[in-house]
């Protein structure tokens, strides 16, 4: 099952990798051609799209997550599908209806301009984009991540000739930006809404509807509190700063997301899979590995960024965006506990009490706030990435607590933390004192290879080492053999 498990986030992994090269790829673009100020536009539009998509699903996505795989309702399948994804066109034209008809009062309430058209675009965007999220939902729990890939594929050459032909040929600024987001997203829309209907009808169940908006609707406040979770350092740097800043600082999370190729991945595979072995024998062990694993990936790869994080500003962005580097690591560990808490909320997940998640991101929320009012004024950007890293950890440690209680299961959290602590050490260092390339390479060189030999020595008894190690000796006894002549 493990196995499984570990093939399917490879894939996904490669498509989390075609989606987030879309962002890499453009970003150049973007910040060669638009200054810091349009960027932070895109940036608060995209807060707009955020909420917006967050109420069109309205939990209907942790709704078929339930009952796609409850073992009663195997047969009922089609209906359940297509019911959901009329719920999901209908809320989407609702959002689009709703977002044009306060497009104006809303960009002055948000930029202090007249940017209704650039919202109303936003609001066609956000729609197309809901409908298409039903198909990367649906894809996974049919576990069939080669068409994932291919699909994401085609999103990724359909978008970056899109924003090269908006952005570089036309020089439409923000304008094309959201345009090409806006066709894109539509051909994506409409080859989802062809994908489900073909392959299982065109159906729709009043009592399935309830089902799934009963399941649903409780996350709805969740949905507004991640919302608020996530957006509140753009509004508040808005206030004290200027919008400026906020393109500087949707740099930084740019490249932060770049350990999307590493948590999206094992995300997007995890929950089709933790719901499907519910019922295996061995599910808290397999639980208990994925914990260890995302956990010892995702801080090696914060390691990195956070260490290079001005070698990479230089590769992908201009001179003005380099301030950047300084909100890079507190933006990363963002990143790594709130997808953390979707790896650990699987007890909130099997005892169906979703009620919970409502309390705990609301609470987060809540100090998001209040730190954001305490430290962006003060400290800017750094104050912002603060205030949102340490909302994400108590969200993390929350929703821990919580799903420990309801499902125990044995994490093993001292490896974790013995490997973090002197990565943060080194980072913190590098950072104060403004290392030069040439010396941060050696220290991070001796942190990995440190890293290594901790893990090996933790690991070596482990099942899955000893198999590694058998299949490397097996292969070694394989070449010598195919060496040695007969008679020799």
């Amino acid at each position: 099952m493990l196995k499984r498990f570990f093939k399917e986030t490879l894939i996904y992994g490669l498509s989390t990798y075609i989606q987030k090269f879309i962002g890499v790829f453009l970003l150049p673009l973007y910040t060669a051609l638009l200054t810091p100020e349009d960027y932070g536009i895109l940036d608060l539009l995209g807060t707009v799209a955020i909420i917006s998509i967050y109420l069109v699903v309205s939990g209907t996505d942790s709704s078929l997550s339930y009952y796609y795989f409850r073992k009663e309702h195997l047969k009922e399948r089609p209906v359940m599908v297509s019911s959901t994804l009329f719920i999901r066109i209908t809320f989407a034209a609702a959002a689009f209806i709703l977002v044009g008809a306060l497009s104006h009062k809303l960009t002055f309430l948000i930029f202090g301009k007249d940017y209704s058209l650039f919202l109303i675009l936003t609001g066609i965007s956000l729609a197309v984009q809901s409908i298409y999220s039903f198909f990367t939902d649906l894809i996974r729990f049919e576990k069939r991540p080669w068409i994932f890939t291919w699909v994401s594929v085609s999103n990724l050459l359909i978008n970056i000739g899109l924003n090269i032909y908006f952005i570089l040929i036309l020089k439409k600024g923000v304008w094309g930006a959201i345009m090409a987001s806006v066709i894109c997203y539509g051909i994506m829309a409409a080859f989802t809404i062809y994908y489900v209907f073909s392959r299982y009808g065109i159906h729709f169940s009043f009592s399935w509807a309830k089902k799934i908006l009963a399941y649903g609707s409780p996350l709805i406040g969740t949905a507004f509190a991640v919302w608020i979770l996530t957006t509140t350092d753009r509004y508040f740097l808005a206030h004290y700063r200027n919008i400026a800043d906020i393109g500087i600082y949707a740099v930084g999370f740019k490249l932060a997301s770049f350990l999307g190729l590493v948590s999206g991945a094992l995300q997007m595979a995890w929950s089709p899979y933790a719901m499907d072995i519910q019922y295996e024998p061995n599910a808290k062990k397999i639980y208990a590995k994925v914990f260890f694993i995302y956990f010892v990936v995702n801080i090696l790869a914060v390691f990195f960024i956070s260490m290079f994080s001005i070698d990479l500003l230089k590769v992908f962005t201009q001179p003005a965006y380099y301030s950047a580097k300084a909100v890079v690591p507190f933006l990363c560990m963002s990143v790594v506990f709130f997808s953390g808490y979707f790896i650990v909320s699987i007890g909130i997940a099997v005892t169906k009490k979703a009620q919970h998640t409502i309390w705990i991101t609301l609470t987060a929320a809540a100090v998001n706030i209040a730190m954001n009012f305490l430290l962006t004024p003060a400290i800017g950007a750094v104050g912002a990435a603060l205030s949102i890293m340490s909302a994400n950890f108590l969200i993390f440690v929350l929703t821990l607590s919580v799903s420990q209680k309801l499902y125990p299961v044995n994490y093993g959290y001292i490896t974790v933390a013995a490997l973090f602590l002197p990565a943060a050490a080194i980072v913190a260092v590098s950072y104060y004192y403004d290392l030069a390339l040439v010396y941060r390479i050696p220290l991070a060189a001796l942190y990995f290879a440190a890293a290594s030999v901790y893990l090996y020595f933790n690991l070596k008894n482990s099942d899955e080492m000893k198999m590694l190690i058998g299949k490397i000796k097996s292969m070694g006894s394989k070449g010598r053999s195919a060496d040695t002549k007969p008679g020799e």
